[in-house]
């Protein structure tokens, strides 16, 4: 994995961070927004402390 993408989703007061690399944080930033409007997912570079590899992470690729 390249640089790996920080993922948090939110959804009311649950709140999961993970990392992926940025191909796998997009696609499941847009699966969500198309699926779930109520879940807001952010992408970004602040991987600051080691989150878990995103669950599946390879049927984001």
């Amino acid at each position: 994995m390249r640089r790996p993408r920080h993922i948090r989703i939110e959804s009311g007061a649950l709140r999961l961070d993970y990392q992926g690399s940025a191909e796998q944080a997009q696609n499941v930033a847009d699966e969500l927004a198309h699926g779930s409007p109520e879940v807001v997912v952010t992408v970004d570079d602040n991987v600051t402390e080691d989150p878990p590899t995103l669950p599946c992470s390879r049927l984001w690729e």
